[in-house]
């Protein structure tokens, strides 16, 4: 079992790559890594800020995320590091729970990644990365 996983981001729907730079401005955050994920259709904005948490600003062009907080945007995830998710998988099968994807997912950056559904969390989709060199 997973005990306290590292941080690897916050994930926040926004509506624009317009309204997600004008975010990050606001916040004083610098862009490190852009990506897109055709599955989510989703361009991702990954920013570093020095002494926090990075975010990740996810812009859907067409999907569900588009339709997010009725198109409104807003925190959608948080994002924990693991060093293997198929290991992850089978410990919460063991406790009668399972991820979203049933195959890992290539994310806008050098990691796969999946979901434990938010049925698990009282609404709350939590990320699980596996960084992939």
């Amino acid at each position: 079992m997973l005990v306290n996983p590292p941080l690897h981001h916050v994930g926040i729907v926004q509506p624009s790559e317009e309204e997600a730079l004008a975010m990050m401005e606001v916040l004083g955050l610098t862009e490190v890594h852009r990506g897109y994920v055709p599955q989510f259709h989703a361009l991702c904005i990954f920013t570093e800020a020095v002494g926090r948490s990075p975010l990740e600003f996810v812009v859907p062009d067409g999907g569900p995320l588009l339709k997010f907080n009725k198109g409104a945007g807003g925190i959608h995830h948080v994002a924990f590091e693991v060093p293997d998710l198929d290991a992850l998988a089978r410990d919460f099968a063991a406790r009668d729970m399972k991820l979203l994807e049933p195959e890992h997912v290539q994310g806008a950056g050098n990691f796969i990644c999946n979901f434990l559904s938010p049925i698990y969390t009282r609404g709350l989709t939590v990320e699980y990365v596996q960084i992939v060199d």
